[in-house]
């Protein structure tokens, strides 16, 4: 058992043991009140549904690795949002040949890239299933682990109730979120909790989620979109947190209202990406471009 409810009346709930290594999603479904919020404190637990395949037998053509055949329960990924691979934290990209897709005339075809037209970082898949990538820049193809995201699309920590405080956790190698939150929630609060590698975004909020973060990281997601991508009509804060090396924007918002104050950003391609109309403040934060 990973938690217990310590007392009703005070809506605390805790892990049972401090630096907790967990290998399965984390649903938290049991809420407070606005005045009494329930509090789940990992207290260093760390979250990884990553799947070592380093010691696979991959066929090997210079820096270009490819499986032996589709890995068990992982198709190929048509939506090239999320990544399906990671070299150690690095998220490896799916790229799509969209000029040989509109001229094969098949509606919903999907063609990969070829894997001599792969750039570091990159990768794509054969009709068998097969995967096949060209090793990132600063990862030395042999001496760095490899990863797949789990079957599905598991994501580390999903939070299905309102006017919780979630402190404390590092959710790992999801092949959706780090931290997932849907439906008409309120007060939902994280607290110096880490995202890093994961398939989709670190954080994500989406309906009408309103959900503030303080002191979070939120890194090397694979995510096309952003580390964050707060959608629909979301409401979210984020103060004194620190966004880097995701593989799209540090932030992604197309919700209702935002806010980004104090945070510290830097080896991003793009800071904040917003749309549809969604109303951003952004103020104190700090940019470093090294």
């Amino acid at each position: 058992m990973f938690c217990r409810l310590l007392a009703l009346t005070t809506f605390i709930i805790t892990s049972v043991h401090a630096q907790e290594i967990r290998h399965v999603p984390l649903t938290l479904s049991k809420g407070g009140t606005p005045e009494n919020p329930a509090v789940f404190d990992g207290k260093g637990m760390i979250i990884d549904l990553g799947i070592d395949v380093t010691t696979y037998d991959w066929q090997k053509d210079g820096e270009v690795w490819t499986s032996r055949g589709a890995f068990k329960d992982h198709p190929a990924v048509a939506d090239v949002q999320r990544s399906a691979l990671f070299i150690e934290e690095v998220p490896i990209r799916t790229v799509r040949d969209r000029e040989a897709e509109k001229k094969s005339g098949v509606a919903g075809q999907v063609i990969y890239a070829a894997p001599a037209a792969l750039k570091p970082g990159e990768l794509g898949f054969t009709a068998e299933g097969a995967i096949y990538f060209r090793w990132p820049v600063g990862k030395k193809p042999g001496s760095a682990r490899i990863f797949l995201p789990p079957a599905n699309l598991a994501s580390c920590v999903s939070i299905q109730c309102s006017n919780i405080t979630v402190r404390n956790i590092t959710a790992i190698h999801a092949a959706n979120d780090g931290f997932n939150i849907h439906g008409a929630r309120v007060g939902v609060r994280l607290e110096h909790v880490k995202a890093f590698s994961n398939g989709d975004e670190g954080i994500s909020a989406h309906e009408t989620v309103q959900m503030d973060v303080v002191d979070a990281e939120i890194a090397w997601n694979g995510s096309t979109a952003g580390g964050v991508a707060d959608v629909n009509d979301s409401i979210t804060t984020y103060t004194n947190c620190e966004v880097h090396h995701n593989l799209g924007a540090a932030f992604f918002l197309t919700g209702k209202s935002h806010r980004v104050t104090n945070c510290i950003i830097h080896h991003q391609a793009k800071d904040f990406e917003v749309r549809e109309g969604a109303q951003f403040t952004q103020s104190g934060n700090e940019w470093r471009r090294e």
